[in-house]
C-alpha cells in the first residue's frame, strides 16, 4: 500500500510526488490520461514575478531558482519578462518592485512616459504604445510546457515514484479519518494519505470527497473555483523583421486604458482598459489577451481537440490589433497572419491565487490557480508542508483565508490573474 497517492500529473503532482519520493515516502501518481495531458501541456509557460500579493512573491523566486537549476532539462528561456502598463497601474509596478526587493529578487524599474519610451525603443526601434511605467525582470522568460512536464515525470520516477497514466479516480472510499481508499478505473487502490492536484478538474474530485463546493468570501458563498477560457496562439507574418533581439528579447505584458481599435478597419474593439501578453521567436509571435468567463465548461476532452477550448474567431483580431498598437511595423497588415490559434480551460480561485491546505484528514489539496510555471516550487513546499507538520511560506495560502477575510491583493490592471 503506498503511502501517498497523488491524483493528477501535472506541474504540480509530479512537482509534489517528486519531493515526497525524495524525502523517503512510498508514492504513486495517478492520472486518466497522460502525463502533461492537461491544464500544463497546454499552458504558454510563462515565468514572472509579476504579482500584486506580496506573499508569493518569495514562492515564485523560488520557482525561479528552479528553472534556473537546470534550464536545459526544464526547456527554459531566461529572456526575461517586461511589464508595461498605464499610469492607473503605475502605483502596482512602484509595489511589485518593493516586493521583489524585499524578496531579493533582481527586476529594474522605470516611470514615466519619455523613459519607459526610451527604454523600450532600445529593443523595440518602433515601439508606439504610450505606458508610464516597465517593470523588467530580467530572470523571467519562458519554459517549454512538455519539456518541463517530462523532466519533473523523470525526475519524480529517479527519487522512486511510479506513475500510473490512463487510470482515472472515480471515487472516495471516506470514513472518520478521512480517505480510506480510492476507487480508480483500475480498481480499488488503499493509501494513507492523499494528495490532489487535478488542475481543471477540481471541482469534480472535491465533489468525490464530500467537500461542500462553496467558500465563504466577506460572508458571501462563492465557488471554489470559476473557469475562463484562456486566449491565445501562435501568429506568423512574412515580410517583417521582429527586431534587434529576436527571440532573445523578453517577453513583454501590455496593458492599455485607452480603447484598443482594429488594424483592419479602425472600428473600436474594446472600449476600455485592455491587455496582451506575447513573445518574438524566429519566424512568428506567439501570446494571448483577455481570457473569458465560462460557466460550467465541458472539460473533456481537454485542448485542442475540444473546439469549446480554443479560442473565439475574433481573438486573432484583438491580438493583432493589440500588436500593432504597439509596434508601428506591424499596422495594416491585420489579414496578412497567419494563425494558429490555442487555448484551455483555466480553474481560478475567489481571489486568483493557489489553495494549499489540507482539506480532510488524510486529504491535502493543491488547487491552481492558472499560475503552474510561474509558482514550480509549491510541489517542493507543498510536501515538506504535509511531512514536516507546516511550511510557513504557504501559510498565506490555507483554505481559511477566504472566511478570515485575508484575500490576496488585486492589482488594478484588466487581468483577474495578476
Amino acid at each position: 500500500m503506498p503511502s501517498h497517492v497523488v491524483v493528477g500529473a501535472g506541474v504540480n503532482g509530479l512537482s509534489v510526488a517528486r519531493r515526497l519520493a525524495e524525502r523517503g515516502a512510498d508514492v504513486v501518481v495517478l492520472d486518466k490520461g497522460r502525463v502533461g495531458g492537461g491544464a500544463t501541456g497546454s499552458a504558454g509557460g510563462i515565468v514572472r514575478n509579476y504579482y500584486r500579493s506580496e506573499a508569493i512573491t518569495e514562492l515564485v523566486a523560488m520557482s525561479v531558482d528552479i528553472f534556473e537549476s537546470d534550464p536545459q532539462a526544464y526547456g527554459f528561456r531566461q529572456v526575461g519578462y517586461l511589464a508595461a502598463v498605464p499610469e492607473r497601474q503605475v502605483d502596482d509596478l512602484v509595489a511589485i518592485r518593493e516586493q521583489h526587493e524585499r524578496a531579493g529578487y533582481e527586476s529594474e524599474l522605470v516611470v514615466g512616459a519619455e523613459r519607459c519610451h526610451e527604454y523600450l525603443t532600445w529593443t523595440w526601434a518602433d515601439w508606439d504604445a504610450p505606458v508610464e511605467a516597465v517593470l523588467h525582470e530580467r530572470r523571467g522568460g519562458w519554459a517549454d510546457p512538455m519539456q518541463t512536464v517530462r523532466h519533473l515525470a523523470d525526475r519524480a520516477r529517479g527519487a522512486g515514484a511510479e506513475i500510473r497514466e490512463g487510470v482515472e479516480v472515480v471515487g472516495f472510499e471516506l470514513g472518520d479519518e478521512g480517505v480510506t481508499a480510492i476507487a480508480t478505473s483500475a480498481g480499488r487502490l488503499a493509501c494513507e494519505t492523499v494528495v490532489v492536484a487535478p488542475g481543471p478538474w477540481i471541482a469534480g474530485v472535491w465533489s468525490m470527497l464530500g467537500l461542500t463546493p462553496d467558500v465563504e468570501v466577506a460572508g458571501e458563498p462563492r465557488p471554489l473555483v470559476s473557469y475562463w477560457k484562456a486566449q491565445e496562439g501562435e501568429f506568423a507574418l512574412g515580410g517583417v523583421a521582429l527586431g534587434r533581439a529576436g527571440p532573445d528579447a523578453p517577453v513583454v505584458h501590455l496593458d492599455q486604458s485607452q480603447p484598443l481599435r482594429s488594424d483592419r478597419d479602425g472600428r473600436v474593439m474594446v472600449p476600455g482598459a485592455w491587455g496582451i501578453y506575447f513573445r518574438m521567436g524566429r519566424d512568428g509571435v506567439t501570446g494571448g489577451g483577455l481570457p473569458i468567463l465560462l460557466s460550467d465548461p465541458q472539460l473533456d476532452p481537454y485542448g485542442l481537440d475540444n473546439p469549446a477550448h480554443v479560442a473565439e474567431p475574433e481573438f486573432a483580431e484583438f491580438f493583432v490589433s493589440g500588436l500593432a498598437t504597439a509596434l508601428r511595423r506591424l499596422r495594416g497588415r491585420c489579414d496578412d497572419w497567419r494563425v494558429t490559434p490555442g487555448g484551455g480551460i483555466v480553474p481560478h480561485t475567489p481571489d486568483n491565487y493557489p489553495v494549499c491546505d489540507w482539506v480532510l484528514p488524510n486529504v491535502y489539496a493543491i488547487v491552481d490557480s492558472g499560475h503552474g510555471f510561474k509558482t514550480l516550487a509549491i510541489g517542493r513546499l507543498a510536501a515538506d508542508d504535509m511531512l514536516d507538520d507546516g511550511e510557513p511560506l504557504l501559510d498565506a495560502f490555507r483554505l481559511g483565508r477566504f472566511a478570515q477575510g485575508a484575500t490576496h491583493a488585486a492589482s488594478m490592471g484588466p487581468y483577474p490573474w495578476t
